[in-house]
């Protein structure tokens, strides 16, 4: 390995998987499906992407370090689509953000430290067991407020709790948070803020903590949570990003590229999806997904302790564990599409069946011939970038474990050139997405439309169609 170190706390050449054409297949897939689930739930999606990556044999740390790089263009485009139909709290998520960035610090020194007394195993058991206390709990609390909305028919749960703090817990500056609608003090969002950014450095999910503390504390509702975490999730992503690969070497930027390639399509459709549902139903897309990457975690628990020593297991049992955890993966991967897209296509052929679909969506930005020279120039562009990221495949693992062994400054350099080279693959991969989903007319439903769906459902939906459509047949008339 020549300069490299062997194992301790940095990432080795050897540490990184190697990537063929079943690889590239599956990336791609799992970017789309997890990116189709963060834009829709505003969690960064890597409760899926974390493990999915970890269940083609990717170490804990790396996959939580390339999560991280993906994330944080990512949630940039996400945040930017979210605050143009109105769930994006700016002020929330900067003040949430701010002491993010130190839960962010404090959750990779953890994982270091794991790593350090347990080698890329532990690490990846930590990761594991973390996800089977979190993704149960926050799966419960949902299914509660989903019964609760369903029962009584409403839009979704009131956050009772949040509505007691904003009378009784009025410690200054209390700061009015416009679009989440709620006046809360400046100290709750110093503690969720932290936590936000803890769990996202230790396990790459943030929005487990971010979006139920802005629902149940700050009493914002699903839509602008969801939205304001992807502002957060930038914050967090792009600080955090930049550790992983100054300390540790962790950032694989071929599997952030991949998953990239996918999520940046997925993220706009789930962005859009959002404006088809009632409100309750992104938490049901959640507890879904949640419940099915639980199983897909504990299947795997059991082969890291028989690594570790911990405990003594037959082998052929394990054997038969470890064959289940891709499968399980992929079913939660395959969950996503029916959860995000039959709404919307239903709400389509609704609105189509009234003949009003067209004053229904926002309209595409460009015209269809700008849009084909857009979709060209940036997908020659993306298939260059693609050349020169694979063409030596094993090129990006010696360069990025040699980032934490350089001089301070020019590793600060380095990982400066890889979160630019991430932004810039993000905004020109973004943009051929972006120009794709236009050509196709596959765009949000006007703010009205959306509201009347929020709070009526169907219903709602059919009254607001049959008043535009029997207005237009009173102007032809």
């Amino acid at each position: 390995m020549g300069g490299f170190a062997e194992g301790g706390t940095v990432m080795t050449p050897d540490m990184f998987i190697h990537i063929g054409v079943n690889e590239i297949i599956f990336l791609l897939a799992l970017g789309f499906f997890g990116g189709m689930l963060s834009g829709f739930i505003g969690s960064g999606g890597a409760f899926v992407l974390t493990p999915g990556m970890m269940s083609i044999g990717v170490h804990g740390p790396i996959a939580v370090a390339s999560n991280m790089c993906h994330k944080f263009p990512k949630a940039m485009i996400g945040a930017w689509r979210r605050k143009k139909v109105g769930h994006l709290d700016v002020k929330l998520a900067l003040l949430m953000a701010i002491s993010a960035i130190f839960g962010v610090q404090v959750g990779i020194q953890v994982q270091k430290r794991i790593l350090e007394l347990l080698g890329p195993t532990g690490t990846n058991l930590y990761v594991s067991i973390a996800f089977l206390i979190v993704l149960p709990t926050v799966t419960a609390i949902l299914i509660r407020d989903i019964l609760k909305a369903r029962k009584y028919g409403i839009e979704d749960t009131e956050p009772e709790f949040a509505k007691k703090l904003e009378k009784k817990f009025k410690v200054p500056p209390m700061i009015k948070f416009d679009v989440a609608g709620r006046t809360q003090s400046l100290w709750l969002t110093i503690p969720l803020g932290f936590a936000t950014g803890f769990l996202a450095a230790t396990i790459a999910v943030g929005g487990f903590i971010g979006v139920p503390s802005m629902i149940y504390v700050i009493g914002a509702s699903s839509a602008v949570a969801s939205g304001t975490e992807l502002g957060i999730a930038f914050v967090m992503g792009s600080t955090g990003t930049f550790t992983w690969a100054y300390l540790m070497g962790a950032v694989d930027l071929r599997l952030t590229t991949l998953i990239l390639a996918g999520s940046l399509i997925g993220v706009q459709i789930g962005a859009v999806g959002t404006t088809y549902v009632r409100q309750y139903y992104i938490k049901l897309a959640m507890a879904v997904v949640m419940s099915i990457v639980t199983i897909s975690r504990a299947l795997a628990v059991p082969g890291y302790l028989v690594k570790l020593g911990w405990i003594s297991v037959d082998q052929g049992i394990i054997d038969l564990l470890d064959s289940l955890v891709f499968p399980v993966m992929v079913v939660a991967m395959v969950s996503v599409t029916p959860i995000v897209l039959v709404p919307m296509l239903n709400v389509r052929k609704e609105l189509r069946r009234y003949g009003v679909l067209e004053k229904a969506v926002a309209k595409a930005e460009h015209e269809v011939g700008g849009l084909l020279r857009r979709l060209v120039i940036f997908g020659i562009l993306t298939g260059v970038n693609y050349y020169l990221l694979f063409r030596d495949p094993n090129a990006w693992p010696y360069f990025v474990t040699s980032i934490p062994h350089a001089g301070p400054f020019m590793s600060v350099v380095l990982t400066l050139g890889l979160i630019a080279v991430a932004i810039y693959w993000s905004i020109i991969y973004g943009s051929f997405a972006h120009n794709l989903l236009d050509l196709v007319n596959l765009t949000a439903l006007k703010d009205e439309v959306a509201k009347r769906i929020a709070k009526e459902g169907y219903d709602g939906l059919r009254s607001w169609a049959e008043s535009v459509s029997a207005k237009t047949d009173s102007r032809t008339v």
